[in-house]
């Protein structure tokens, strides 16, 4: 994935709408499929995407240039999607049966790709952050760790149970 550069996010900071178009074009798709794996069903994860940009776009000025952006994003995306959840969702994930699974989530078989989406759908929300910041937005434990705001080992524990129980699922 193309990474924004500083210059960038200083553009978008001074109010550069290209600048704020180019963060938007460029992340648009890692947001959607984030929020996808956790919500499951791409009309709530559009909801969120919009949420996810407003709010970037609203606090960009308060956006540290010295730290890393990615890490400030998936913060965002698991807060927006986490007041989502508590905000809108009527029915759990474990009652749907209708997902949505747009052409861009495949990235492998066809077949495993359904195993595994109908696996992340028994999982508790929670379950779905971790497995999503760590192998849908490929973050470090450490980097994962500063966005829960938990420590390297809880990350650890929760992706080694998380796997397991994925497992046990698919």
């Amino acid at each position: 994935m193309k990474e924004i550069d500083k210059e960038t996010i200083e553009r978008a900071k001074d109010g550069d709408r290209e600048a704020m178009s180019e963060i938007f074009e460029v992340y648009k798709d890692y947001v959607m499929r984030s929020s996808f794996v956790m919500l499951g069903r791409a009309e709530e994860a559009e909801d969120v995407t919009e949420n996810v940009f407003f709010k970037i776009f609203m606090n960009i000025k308060s956006f540290d240039i010295e730290r890393d952006f990615k890490p400030w994003l998936s913060r965002i995306i698991i807060n927006e999607t986490r007041n989502y959840i508590n905000k809108n969702r009527v029915t759990s994930l474990k009652e749907q049966t209708n997902t949505e699974i747009t052409e861009s989530s495949y990235t492998s078989n066809r077949e495993e790709i359904m195993d595994i989406e109908e696996g992340l759908k028994k999982l508790s929300p929670l379950e779905r952050e971790i497995i999503t910041l760590r192998y849908y937005q490929e973050l470090t434990v450490e980097e994962i760790s500063k966005i829960l705001k938990i420590s390297k080992n809880t990350v650890k524990v929760r992706l080694h149970r998380t796997l397991k129980k994925l497992r046990g699922v698919i």
